[in-house]
């Protein structure tokens, strides 16, 4: 029976890309990041079923030329194109394991390709609107399955991802649910029903419930940057404190002693084993990187030493040399830089401040990714380049909104 609804949504998607292409990016934000193939137990399990909606979707793009905007060339997707150059260079000189690295180039590539859409596409507030709405439902269903697992379970066991998936892990899915924490905030302001605003904040409480049965010690950190910042930056911290605090208050005594044994362990990382092997990973790539300063050791180096670079960041270096490593850390503070500096514009931008809660909620979700990165191999992430994306298409708008006030107002201007 979920083989054949599969089947249908697959259909439904594909439809939704030829007629109406901006509808095409909803149907593969819920299919790149909710998975629901992964739910089914027969073919559709591993169906391609990306792969026909976004060639669906790309047919269309290409017969609806009204329905695009040009390319935004900015800083970002400048930088965005430069490692995408850079680590197609970088596979065809890999020096460690070259076939490994190809078909990790061509999955790689399959996520950077998969962007493009979106840049495109989305071109008015609208769009972007339910662009985001649809991101955070799709990681919030699992928030909000797991959540209910954690309940019911009292915490005692631990929440997973879809399996074969970048979120598959419980560390993972972790780290992806604290960076949609801020965006399912978003939303609810975003929306006028009421009902729907506190469908919001449940499937928020919910996905904060996944997050700490996930028994992630980086989770747990990532989320206390992510809360914290959301309480700073928050306009209501005299109610979102005491709730935060209440809430706390009444979970501590439900999760179990094991729970605590582990998260006590971040203050004795120099014992835990675990720990112990990041460090070793980490080590290695600073040794590929110094062997291989420009290049690096290729895609897939980390089959060496521990099969995993443990580390965004480290994974970069490792695998691309330190040129790379400069592109995406300039990709990643850069972008949350210049969110801060669209905010302020359009704080001051008549008709424009809802650009401000947007950037907002994508600077929080990219602090999010930068400390959860630091103990995940997660530097080819979709959402990580969909949120840089995003990022682009309110500068865009921005832009644009300014020059057509510029435009009326010479147009109103008295004449000599």
């Amino acid at each position: 029976m979920r083989d054949i609804v599969i089947l249908i949504l697959t259909l439904y998607g594909s439809v939704l890309g030829l007629m109406r292409p901006w509808l095409g990016v909803l149907a593969l934000a819920v299919l790149g990041y909710l998975n629901p193939h992964r739910y089914a137990w027969g073919f559709s399990r591993d169906f391609p079923v990306y792969f026909i909606v976004f060639t669906a979707t790309m047919v269309g793009l290409v017969f609806n030329g009204r329905d695009r905007q040009p390319f935004p060339w900015t800083r970002e997707t400048m930088l965005f194109v430069s490692l995408l150059a850079w680590f197609t260079l970088t596979t065809f000189w890999s020096p460690d394991f070259p076939d490994y690295a190809r078909e990790q180039w061509v999955k790689v590539m399959k996520i950077y390709v998969g962007i493009f859409p979106t840049l495109w596409l989305i071109n008015s507030r609208e769009r972007l609107r339910w662009l985001v709405i649809t991101i955070a439902l799709s990681f919030g269903f699992i928030g909000l399955k797991g959540g209910i697992f954690a309940l019911a379970t009292g915490f005692q066991h631990k929440v997973w991802g879809p399996s074969n998936t970048f979120y598959g892990g419980n560390n993972e899915i972790a780290l992806a649910l604290n960076m949609m924490l801020p965006l399912l905030i978003l939303c609810a302001k975003e929306v006028q029903s009421k009902n729907i605003k506190i469908f919001f904040y449940v499937v928020f409480v919910f996905s904060i419930f996944s997050i700490i049965s996930s028994w992630s010690r980086g989770g747990l950190i990532t989320i206390c940057a992510v809360l914290g910042a959301m309480i700073i930056f928050g306009k209501r911290k005299w109610l979102s404190i005491p709730v935060l605090s209440l809430a706390i208050f009444f979970a501590l005594p439900v999760l179990p002693e094991e729970w605590f044994s582990r998260m006590d362990t971040i203050k004795t990382y120099d014992e835990s084993l675990s720990i112990q092997g990041r460090f070793e990973a980490w080590q290695y790539a600073v040794s590929r990187a110094e062997a291989h300063p420009i290049m690096g050791g290729g895609f897939e180096t980390f089959r060496g030493a521990a099969h995993d670079a443990h580390s965004a960041y480290f994974e970069v270096l490792g695998e691309h040399g330190f040129i790379a490593l400069l592109l995406w850390l300039l990709l990643l503070f850069g972008t949350m830089l210049a969110l801060e500096r669209l905010r302020r514009q359009a704080m001051i931008s008549e008709g424009e401040r809802w650009i401000s809660n947007y950037s907002r909620a994508i600077q929080i979700s990219l602090l999010g990714y930068a400390v959860g990165g630091t103990a995940l191999g997660v530097a080819y992430w979709d959402i990580f380049y969909h949120l840089i994306a995003i990022s682009v298409l309110l500068k865009v708008m921005l832009y644009r909104a300014q020059q057509g006030k510029d435009t009326q107002a010479v147009k109103a201007a008295p004449t000599k």
